[in-house]
């Protein structure tokens, strides 16, 4: 099991407040080693999450995709999703994770005690912070483009996500899909980031694989018109102790790293001055 050097909880990154914020969704998943009974918790684990403010329940079944030598095969998993009244966020429990999405992001620091305060139940009402171990912490943010008349969503972005000239397409036929992927370390551990930019007109506010298990929002895609989403991701796999307070040193570090990144090396200066 690997122990991480302590880190901090505090921001060393830049804070720009955008009246016109291109942000959709936030999201933040701890996975641990599987808790096959975890229904048996589930009880508990509700009336903590009712008190903290996510009093809507809903139980069902997910299908995740899993990858061996044998091929692709679809594994059925129970899941129960918490919302707060207004349903902009959501906590999700799986038997090997637990999901915070939220629609109605404001300020980092918000977002990360509401993390750890549903990583830190879910732990110690199923004693994985005595018996388990955390295996993954990701954190993913989506922002939609949408250039306003008479511009190119290439005025938004750094030269290095444009992609190719649309010339040797038909006529508003060009769609854009980049990644980029590379190593970001969270403390001594190593990380990944990963950068996407992809374009849809189908009148997608988020990537196929958010659109639905995410908390409710106002949709602002279109179909027929032309949008770019920037979906930026972060994570550390490993075998890590079970604590709820590391997860979120974790997060802050791989904030950092993408707040720094998506205005540094993603989205262009003026789109910025656009959205303030």
């Amino acid at each position: 099991m690997q122990v991480v050097p302590r880190m901090t909880t505090q921001r060393n990154c830049r804070y720009v407040p955008l009246s016109k914020n291109p942000l959709v969704l936030v999201l933040c998943q701890v996975r641990f080693s599987p808790v096959r009974k975890m229904g048996d918790y589930i009880p508990s684990i509700q009336e903590a999450f009712r008190r903290h403010g996510f009093p809507i329940e809903r139980a069902g079944k997910i299908q995740q995709l899993t990858i061996t030598p044998a091929g692709v095969h679809a594994v059925e998993q129970e899941c129960w999703e918490y919302r707060n009244k207004d349903e902009l966020w959501s906590v999700t429990v799986l038997q090997d994770s637990v999901v915070l999405q939220t629609t109605a992001y404001e300020r980092f620091e918000g977002f990360a005690e509401k993390l750890e305060a549903a990583v830190k139940t879910v732990l110690e009402q199923t004693e994985q912070d005595k018996l388990g171990l955390i295996q993954r912490v990701g954190l993913r943010y989506i922002d939609l483009i949408q250039p306003r008349d008479g511009e190119s969503y290439r005025d938004y972005l750094r030269p290095g996500f444009h992609g190719a000239s649309d010339a040797p397409f038909a006529a508003g036929s060009h769609r854009l899909n980049v990644e980029s992927v590379g190593r970001a370390d969270v403390g001594d551990t190593p990380g990944t980031m990963v950068l996407r930019v992809a374009q849809n007109d189908q009148g997608f506010d988020l990537p196929p694989d958010l659109i639905g298990g995410a908390p409710k929002f106002e949709p602002r895609a279109k179909p027929g018109e032309l949008v770019t989403l920037v979906d930026m991701d972060h994570f550390i796999e490993g075998k890590f102790d079970p604590k709820a307070d590391w997860v979120t040193e974790c997060l802050y570090v791989m904030h950092d790293h993408l707040i720094e990144a998506f205005h540094e090396h993603v989205v262009s200066q003026a789109a910025i001055e656009v959205w303030r």
